[in-house]
This record gives C-alpha cells, structure tokens and sequence, in this order.
C-alpha cells in the first residue's frame, strides 16, 4: 500500500483534486484566514501548496508589498497550482522534498493547510521551522478545513492509518512537549487551526 506521504501518491491523484469541495469552499477559508490574520506585507510560505487552493486568497491579504511561496513536494499537484495561479504576480513556486532540505530564508508565517498528517516527522520539521525559519513575529499554523474525524475516515478507508490526524487540543499539548508554544485557535465541525511558535 503507497504511503499518503509519498509523491508519487499525490502526483497520482492531483488532476482529481481540486473535485473536493470541502478543502476550497472560499467563504470557509476567508473566515480561517481572518482567524490566522494574515496581514499586508507578510511573507508566507505555504507548505504542502498542493494545486494552491490558498494561494489567491493569500496573495490578496498580503498585497503587493507582501510575498507568498507556494512548495511542494508533488510534481503534479505544483503543475496544477501553477497552471491556476502562475499570474500572479507576489506568487512563486518551489518544488522540493521540504522535510529533506527545507526552503531558505525566513517567513512571517508558514501555512500547513491539509498536510500535518502526511509528514514523515513533524517533530523535527515543526522544530527546524520555528528555530530557522520564522521571523521574530513568525508562526507556524497548521490547519484543516474540518475536524479531525474527517480527516481520518478519509486516510482509514484509503488505509493509511498512519497518517491521522490527533484532535486540536491533543495536538497542541505534544507540541508543547516538544519545546514550542502551540496553541488552538478554533476547533469546531468546520475549522480546526493550531498556531506553534
């Protein structure tokens, strides 16, 4: 059974994608964002871009002043979102194994939306992120436009028990363990957003 972490995998599954509604339905993720507060000016690196469902709304938020870099470790699903998005014009694109070598530089925020359950060690990653990479007013968000119950039955009927997903305040709690401040932002049927410095 192929891993849900591997490229291959979502190579295999990005011309299909953008078909599920719930990762892009727009007035859901407006309201993730104005929880997150993305502002003017920032830079964002969106990890995991995948076919760049965030990727307009959060060009709009930072404006023309600011910078999003949307990464991917799927050919595929990078193609995808280019071929969408690649006008834009505060908008580049990186394809890269980001657990192997991450990208350089610092963010203002590094956005994992719809991918905490398919890194090989969030651990490790989550801390060369926040000891690297951010800025002084820098944050990680991880989030899903969902529960985790979702989330699950959908990696459990694909058999990829691995890649599931804790609830919010279990998740926090072991990132707190792990030495970073991690705290829930909303947790409810429809949004589920952690906030890690």
């Amino acid at each position: 059974m192929e891993s849900y972490s591997s490229s291959s995998f979502f190579d295999g599954i990005a011309d299909t994608w953008d078909a599920n509604e719930t990762l892009s339905i727009p007035g859901r993720i407006n309201r993730f964002l104005d929880i997150v507060c993305v502002f003017p000016g920032e830079s964002v690196l969106d990890l995991g871009t995948g076919t760049g469902v965030l990727l307009p709304f959060l060009s709009e938020r930072v404006g023309v002043e600011g910078h999003v870099t949307g990464v991917d470790f799927s050919k595929n699903m990078l193609d995808r979102a280019k071929e969408k998005f690649g006008d834009i014009e505060n908008v580049q694109f990186m394809f890269c194994d980001f657990e192997a070598r991450f990208p350089d530089g610092r963010f203002d925020l590094v956005m994992m939306y719809c991918v905490y359950p398919h890194l090989n060690d969030p651990k490790t990653l989550l801390q060369t992120i926040v000891s690297d990479h951010l800025t002084d007013i820098g944050r990680i968000v991880v989030a899903f436009p969902c529960k985790e119950d979702f989330v699950n039955n959908i990696h459990g009927e694909m058999k990829v028990e691995s890649d599931m997903l804790p609830p919010a305040p279990v998740l926090a709690q072991r990132i707190r363990g792990w030495g970073m401040d991690a705290r829930v932002m909303e947790y409810s049927d429809d949004l589920y957003i952690l906030e890690i410095r």
